[in-house]
Parts: structure tokens; sequence; C-alpha cells
């Protein structure tokens, strides 16, 4: 899906972030940035409440001694809408009638934009009233905003100092800033100094040869120069300030911080975006493995569903077949017997599949199936490979053909979905074709220039989360920016939303009321479970299923979810109580390509294939307890999610 590019105000915070993290909090360091462009170091910092041109004069004499000579100084004074962004957060803690004029541009530059949106169906009513409220909280502004109100525009008196010493090997810069805070803050005097310092080594090593990456090497002797710079603070410039810091009264550095507070939340909030926050881990995280195993299947599926062939699908059948696509689409039929199932004797267990054929289907791909039991698929045609929509249901001797929208470009077809009202709708970019029960086409075009409008009135107020595309299986087109939202394809049209500060969420429950994601924390990779309704997360599970993530699958009303590893790994997770069931292991050599659950909601099947095509496939079954079956019910049906060699779970 069209997403607008990430937040200019969280990319810059995002690339100065990392800087905070190694900071000592003692110190109470910040940075700033003299000279634009160039590259500065975390610094010691004082607030003393004398006046700025007192504080510059006695640097001014202490920098020309003999003990710290060498210091160039620059008069950077000017509007502090050209200074660093956090000095309008600052202004606006201190001076209450600062913020209520920044809150109300925001209004103002945002209010006509969700309007339009809302009027367009770009955004929902819960959407428009949740953006207006984060924007009426927003902690920061926009610069556009902030050069329009003459409170920015007026000067700040500010001076520099920088000094360079060293060889051509080694250099040692010290450089600062004096700066008047008195206006910013309401003070009658209040100065700031700050510096810092960097020490650089640069080292040679002669090279015969240069290489061009993924190409090749070729003779060429040069020099090759490494630069490394690591924070530095020169002792006695550390120690003239710290003099300077006392003999002028500084504020203690308790109260320092407190006035400053505003800069280290705008860096919190940079880290709060780049490190998503870690949840809880469910309950019963980790279980024993549980080897399982299950019914071996002709040879030949090594070819009809190739291990490179991401878009076969395995799709559960209200009959408790099962329909797999792919060179062939056949259907696998359990047949009961004595042989025990994978995980344990169970009466009446399935002791043999029967493979059949279904006639019709052609080169099919994906999947997908309605509360009446009609599947539906999307595939190819043998003769030309242009694009075929068919219609079957078990019995029916053969698929049904429907002809694709004429102005439907064939070659592209970037998602789908089963309606409510029924029949089919595809997504190619932005227009969306819905074919009715009856078999008539209708085109839409869903206006994603207005919901990247709506989406950047918030760039100040909520993160950037987006998700290409999220699968509930509830008959909407999903994505997310802001937050998630479905659209409507007979409509196009916003109708529903879900909160989340987690981005690429890829499949999940409304039913449930949860969604999933891989997500990167601190401690590694996770599997990671959302709350719709509060946009927190639920937990993060550690496990094997989360590297190479090859498939997932839900039960009907979100009960139950099964996430597997491109490994023989298989989790099954009980989302309403938070806690793992299984942590299932298929035979060794064996990788798992597909899940899906039963319409009874009573059983998993699993899909399994040798590493090396060495031996058979194989389905394997694996039962549900009985206090966690959660059947079919209405248009709440099992569903799933393939991702073997593709992207879509990364």
């Amino acid at each position: 899906m069209a997403h607008p590019g990430a937040p200019r105000r969280f990319q810059r915070v995002l690339a100065l972030a990392a800087l905070l993290l190694s900071a000592s909090a003692a110190a109470a360091p910040i940075l700033m940035q003299p000279l634009p462009g160039a590259t500065y170091a975390q610094g010691r910092y004082y607030l003393i409440p004398q006046p700025y041109a007192t504080v510059k004069a006695d640097l001014e004499q202490g920098l020309a001694g003999k003990d710290l000579g060498g210091f160039r100084g620059r008069d950077d004074s000017g509007p502090l809408s050209s200074m660093e962004f956090y000095w309008a957060e600052i202004g606006a803690r201190h001076q209450p009638a600062l913020k209520q004029a920044l809150d109300q541009q925001a209004n103002q530059a945002a209010d006509p934009v969700l309007a339009k949106a809302l009027a367009a169906g770009a955004i929902n009513r819960d959407e428009h009233d949740a953006f207006r409220a984060a924007i009426a909280r927003q902690p920061d502004y926009a610069p556009e905003q902030i050069k329009s109100l003459p409170f920015f525009s007026q000067p700040v008196a500010r001076w520099s100092f920088q000094r360079e010493r060293g060889k051509s090997r080694r250099t040692q810069s010290d450089y600062g800033t004096v700066m008047d805070l008195s206006g910013l803050t309401g003070r009658e005097a209040l100065t700031l100094v700050w510096h810092g310092g960097t020490d650089t080594t640069i080292t040679r090593h002669f090279r015969l040869t240069r290489c061009m990456v993924g190409v090749t090497c070729f003779p060429d002797p040069h020099f090759e120069y490494n630069s490394q710079s690591v924070d530095h603070a020169d002792p006695a410039l550390d120690s003239y300030l710290d003099g300077l810091a006392r003999r002028l009264q500084a504020l203690p550095e308790a109260d320092a911080d407190r006035l400053m507070q505003a800069y280290f939340d705008a860096y919190a909030r940079g880290r709060a975006t780049a490190t998503q926050p870690v949840g809880p881990a469910p309950a019963q995280a980790t279980l024993p493995e549980t080897p399982v195993s299950g019914i071996r299947l002709p040879a030949d599926e090594a070819d009809l569903r190739r291990y490179d062939n991401d878009e076969w699908r395995l799709l559960a059948l209200p009959d408790g077949s099962l329909l797999a696509s792919g060179g062939a689409t056949q259907r696998f039929v359990p047949r009961a017997g004595a042989t025990p199932a994978a995980n344990g004797p169970r009466q009446g267990a399935d002791a043999a599949i029967t493979r059949e054929d279904t006639a019709g289907f052609g080169l099919a791909r994906a999947l997908k199936i309605a509360a009446d039991g009609q599947v539906w698929a999307l595939g190819l045609r043998e003769d030309d490979g242009g694009r075929t929509l068919l219609a079957w249901r078990p019995g029916q001797r053969r698929a049904a053909v429907h002809a694709l929208d004429p102005q439907l470009p064939q070659w592209r077809i970037d998602d789908w979905t089963l309606p409510a009202a029924g029949g089919v709708a595809l997504r190619v970019g932005d227009d969306l074709y819905t074919m009715t029960p009856q078999g008539r086409w209708r085109q839409r075009h869903w206006d994603a220039s207005l919901r990247r409008e709506a989406s950047d009135t918030l760039e100040n107020a909520l993160p950037w989360v987006p998700s290409d595309a999220i699968q509930f299986g509830d008959g909407l087109f999903w994505g997310g920016d802001r937050g998630g939202y479905g659209i409507d394809p007979a409509t196009a049209r916003v109708v529903a939303s879900v909160r989340t500060a987690t981005p690429k969420l890829l499949f999940g429950s409304r039913p449930g009321n949860w969604a999933l994601a891989v997500a990167e924390t601190p401690d590694g990779r996770r599997l990671r479970a959302v709350d719709l309704g509060t946009g927190q997360v639920r937990f993060d599970l550690e496990t094997p299923a989360v590297y190479y993530t090859s498939a997932a699958a839900r039960s009907a009303r979100g009960r139950l979810l099964a996430v597997s590893g491109a490994d023989n790994t298989v989790v099954v997770i009980d989302m309403a109580q938070g806690r793992l069931l299984a942590n299932l292991r298929a035979p060794k050599d064996y990788s798992v390509s597909a899940l899906a659950f039963s319409w009874k909601g009573d059983r998993l099947w699993i899909y399994a294939r040798p590493v090396g095509n060495n031996d058979v496939a194989q389905l394997i079954a694996w039962d549900a307890p009985a206090d966690a079956v959660d059947p079919a019910q209405g248009r709440d049906l099992p569903d799933q999610i393939r991702c073997s060699y593709s992207m879509a779970c990364r």
C-alpha cells in the first residue's frame, strides 16, 4: 500500500537519539549544533543566573589566557527558529501563552485537512477524533509553525568558540556555546554555557587492489584512510568552565535539568520511536519440545508444491478436508483409522490421507474461502499465462471461471479479499475492483493522497508505524500509518481502524482483538502480539519460529495462533489467556511450509517438507485441548498466511 515517507521530525530525532543512550545520567549532557552541518558530541552544560553579556565577557577573558589559547569565537546570534529544534519545546514548557499559540496554530493547520479526509472517507470518525486529540496534546511542533510565530523570529544572543589542535593523524577539537535563555524561560537573567570535545584518529593503510562490491577486484595501489572519533573534552577547558560556573553561582544540576526537561523528553521520544517497547512474555513462555510426525504424502508433492513457490496455499474446508494449490490444486481428505494422532492417542484418529484432483483450477495460486464454503482462487491460464478468477466448492466437478474486469492490469494484483456482501475484491495500487455475487465488476479509486495529507498533520503528534498490508480476513483492505485502517472495497472508504504503536503488523483477528508482528527489541527478535483496542503490546514471545517465519494460522475467532519458522518449529499460543499451548517440532531435516486450522477449531494441520527433497512431504495433525477449541461462527472463519522465502513476515 502507498504510504507517506517517514516523518521529518522523527528522522531528525532518530539520527541523534543514539547519542543520548550512552550518556551518563549524572553528567546530564546535551547535544548542541553550533555550526550547522558539522559533527559534534554531547557535552556538559551549566545554567548561570547572570546576564548573557556578563557571562560572555568573563568567558572570553578566560579563553584568551595562556592555558586556554587558540580559540576562535563566532557570533551565532539569530532567531530561535533557525536553531536546534528543541528550543521551541523548552519555550512552550515555560511560557503557557507561547504553548497556547503553538497549539492553536497546529489545530488550525490540521482541522481543515482532517475534515476533508473524513468527508472523502480517507479516515473514519474514530480516527478523526483520535487524531484531533493527539494533535491537542502533541509535545513538539512543525518548523513552519515555529517560524510563523513572532516570538521565534526575535534575535537571541548566542556566541560559540572552537579550537583544533594536533597533527594530520590525530586531532583534538574543543568547542562550546554561550546562549541567552532569559526570554525563552521567562527569567530575568539566565545564560547557558555548553562545551564538549572530540578526539579524532586517522589511520592509513596501503592497498594493492580496489574492489567493486559484488563485481570484482582490480589492481590499484592506493592509501586507504579511516577516521575514528571519540568524545574527549580537554581537561583544562573542563576545569576552567567548572570553576567559572561555581564562581558565577550556576544552578544546581537538578534544577538545571528540570529547566531543560523538555530537551530530555524530546530525545526520549526519539528513543521510543527507534526502539519498540518490550512487552511481557506470555505465561509459560517456555515449554518442552514436542516431536510430531504425520502422514506421508506422494513423492510428486516436491514438484506440485515446490520449496521455492511462495504462492501456493493450504486451505481448510468445512467438511474437515484440506485444499492445496500449486502445480495442481488437490484436496486432502483424512480417512479415519486406529493409528494415533501426531500428538497422542485419539479415538478415531486419521490413519491416511486421500489426495483427490480438482478439475479446472489450472495453475492456481492464492486461495480464499467464504462463509458459505465457496472457494475462490487466483490463478494463471496454462496456454497464455493470463490471470484467472475461479470459483469452486466441495462436490462441484469443475472450478468455474470468471472473466476479470478488462480494465484490470492482469500482470499485477497487489491484494485481494472476499467482501462481506459476497463476491471478490482485487486491489491494484489505489484502484479497487469488486465483482458482485452476480458477476458484475465495479471499480473504485482509493484517494491515498488525502490519507497521506491527514497522516502528515500528525507528524509531531503520533509515531509513524507503517504496515503494508494486514490480513484480518474480514473483507477489508488493511494498511497502517499512524494506526491501522481498513478500506471497504465497495466504497473505497475507511470503515474500520485499530490502534497500534508497533509497525509491520502482518496478521491478526479482529474478533480476538489482536494483531501479530515480528518485532526487533533490545533483547533480539520476538513475536509480538498487539491489543487492537489499546494499541499496547500484549506480550513478546522468544521462539525459533520468529526467525525465517514461514507461516501463521489462527482459529476462527482468534483464540489460537500458530506460527512456524523455516526450520521445523511450530508454536501454538492461546491468545485469550496469553499462554503457550504447544512447542512442536516436525521431524528432523524437515521444514514447515504451511499451517491451517480446521473449521471445527479443534485441529491444526501442518504441511512439512523434507530439506533437500531427500524424503517425501508429510501432513501432520495436532489436536487442540478441549477447553481451547474455537469453531467457525458466521463470517468468523479460520485464516492463514504463508511467508516462505518472501519478505512478507520479516
